[in-house]
């Protein structure tokens, strides 16, 4: 029988020393450096991911999706050093911002005309240049985006004058620890697939945004979870569905199982990794605490959606948020 050749893909050996420069590790965390937490995520699975949120939430979301993408950037901006000084401000600051998109994988951006090509979803990435251009000609805009052809874009800016307050800081900053070692094939892939860091801040801004509407979930589905917010439900049960379609095994003999799979599965993500497990019942039921959790409605869909592909039968999703610590239960639906 013939053998046939796998394919080969070369490291970019500079991302990852960058990464491991501006990036590190705590608990399943993945953080920069002033403690901000960020998610690694595939880009085909982000993808299907909003397709899903999208659907649940049955209104169009993109908008929303770039507001939140531009109000998180222009916090995290704060503390990017764009105080340069000297001949050529402005091209010293677009080269920090081609720079920051090459280190998380956005793509590559265009400053005139404003537009940029990505492997990811265009909402999110056309809210981060946004807020870039705002930063670097200290002025408000108004934006649309237009997508030209497959993972293009052109965005419309229009000046603003009048007042927007500066966007709050939203989530926690955690203590950093181990450099960020994660191996990078050029083309931010990994194992030949695009991947990209995205910041958790733009998700629970997504969350935030969802007030005042509500889902499309069922009172049969609506039993399978706590009482939480519509965002809330909807990301988490994207969530489910994504890992659940997905391709990654899961399967869990006994709590050390458990405790292992979360780290790999959802501690490459940067979703963090539960402190304890305990079982709860003959028929597969856990409890895990978590001390850092950074985008709840993510990590628990996950979880839900690691339990079933595990256990081959419907979950029901538990949750109670403590001052010390996050516990997440999961236990069969009909038992």
């Amino acid at each position: 029988m013939p053998l046939v050749d796998e394919p080969e893909f070369t490291l970019d050996l500079k991302l990852m020393d960058t990464l491991a420069e501006d990036f590190s590790v705590n608990s399943g965390l993945i953080l920069d450096k002033q403690g901000n937490s960020w998610m690694l995520w595939r880009c085909d699975e982000l993808e299907g991911w909003w397709q899903v949120f999208e659907e649940k939430m049955d209104s169009p979301m993109g908008r929303k999706l770039a507001n939140s993408a531009c109000d998180e950037e222009e916090n995290l901006l704060e503390s990017e050093d764009f105080n340069v000084k000297g001949l050529f401000k402005r091209k010293k600051k677009l080269s920090v911002i081609k720079k920051r998109w090459a280190t998380h994988g956005w793509g590559n951006p265009v400053v005139t005309p404003a537009s940029f090509t990505t492997p990811t979803l265009n909402p999110i990435v056309a809210g981060f240049l946004q807020a870039q251009l705002e930063k670097i000609d200290n002025q408000r805009y108004k934006m649309r985006w237009e997508q030209k052809k497959f993972s293009a874009c052109i965005l419309s800016l229009e000046s603003y004058s009048g007042f927007i307050p500066p966007a709050k800081k939203i989530g926690k900053r955690y203590s950093r620890s181990d450099p960020y070692k994660i191996e990078i094939e050029t083309g931010w892939k990994i194992d030949g697939v695009s991947h990209h860091l995205l910041p958790s801040g733009l998700f629970l801004r997504l969350q935030e945004s969802c007030s005042g509407l509500t889902a499309n979930v069922d009172s049969d589905e609506r039993e399978c979870w706590p009482k939480v917010s519509e965002g809330f439900l909807s990301m988490a049960i994207a969530s489910k569905k994504i890992f659940i379609a997905g391709e990654e095994l899961f399967l869990a003999a006994d709590v050390n199982d458990w405790i292992d799979n979360c780290k790999n599965i959802l501690g490459s993500r940067g979703l963090g990794a539960p402190d304890s497990i305990q079982s709860l019942d003959d028929y597969g039921g856990v409890e895990l605490r978590f001390s850092h959790i950074p985008i709840p409605s993510i990590a628990i869909g996950m979880l839900a959606g690691m339990w079933v592909r595990c256990e081959g039968k419907p979950v029901k999703v538990g949750v109670k948020f403590l001052e010390e610590a996050t516990m997440v239960t999961l236990t069969s639906r009909y038992n």
